[in-house]
């Protein structure tokens, strides 16, 4: 027999095994109490980041405007949408956009023309 056919005899015997199948199923569990609220964590972070982005995108396309992303507004990446130079909304929400002074003098040629919507197929999906 070759090793390779060994090997998976071996591993076949050990699935079968209930000592292995309840060791497997409890370090399953502590993995996943331990990574759980990680996964959790970046999944909420992931969207978040996507809704900003998915609002900026369409609050520019309404206004005819353009959008800066990754925009540092006191330390924090956010999509900045601006209309005739001048910022009129940030996602993450900023209090007071127009003054705070990371968008003094900001270099328009870091902004970008939203891209077209999306159209339907002919089947209703995009």
């Amino acid at each position: 027999m070759s090793a390779g056919r060994t090997i998976a005899a071996a591993a076949r015997a050990a699935a079968r095994n209930k000592v292995v199948q309840g060791l497997a199923a409890s370090a399953g569990a502590a993995a996943a109490k331990h990574a759980g609220p990680i996964a959790q964590q970046r999944y909420a972070a992931w969207r978040d980041r996507r809704v900003d982005r998915d609002r900026a995108i369409k609050l520019a396309r309404q206004l005819r405007g353009r959008y800066s992303q990754d925009t540092i507004i006191d330390g924090v990446p956010h999509f900045v949408v601006w209309k005739d130079g001048a910022p009129i909304a940030a996602f993450p929400h900023v209090d007071q956009l127009e003054t705070r002074p990371e968008l003094q003098g900001f270099d328009t040629r870091l902004t970008r023309e939203p891209p077209p919507p999306r159209r339907l197929r002919p089947n209703g999906q995009e």
